[in-house]
């Protein structure tokens, strides 16, 4: 059985996050806790042991942590650059008619579809547009949905009493 480790992630903005993992769990493991607990996408987060940064793909004893019950990491926000973004629209329907769109990760998903709907003609009322099986909802930015250059958006139509 792998010994069991108390993990401690500590950010300034946050309470003290604390989950148990074991010895040969991955860094990506942490990751995805601390993004199901706090949003934050994993790309953008950047884990510290000391004044090491520790990578996804290494498991916690590789960084010499053996029979210690508890370890505490430090997370680091990573802000995400504004970076343009060349995206491809996918239209549903036979033809599968696509355009391309370029954006920045700051902009508003009701940003987008005002984009969609001059070159599609949908209003953005009747768009339903997903990225990554995940439904783009008003409110929100690009970076939220973690897009990255070259992504696919899809989009579809509602359908009222269909």
């Amino acid at each position: 059985m792998a010994a069991a480790l108390c993990v401690k992630v500590h950010f300034k903005q946050w309470e003290t996050m604390t989950f148990m993992a074991s010895l040969e769990d991955r860094v990506k493991k942490i990751h995805e806790h601390i993004r199901s607990k706090t949003k934050v996408p994993v790309p953008d987060q950047l884990l510290q042991l000391g004044s090491k940064t520790l990578k996804p793909h290494r498991t916690l004893s590789s960084y010499g942590i053996d029979k210690e019950t508890t370890i505490h990491l430090t997370l680091k926000v990573v802000k995400p650059s504004d970076d343009e973004l060349n995206l491809v629209l996918v239209e549903s329907g036979d033809e599968g008619q696509r355009h391309q769109l370029q954006v920045r990760r700051s902009s508003s998903v009701a940003q987008v579809k005002k984009m969609i709907q001059m070159k599609t003609a949908v209003i953005p009322k009747e768009q339903i547009v997903t990225c990554n099986g995940k439904k783009l909802e008003d409110g929100k930015i690009m970076a939220d949905y973690g897009i990255r250059n070259g992504h696919l958006l899809f989009l579809t139509f509602s359908c009222i009493g269909g």
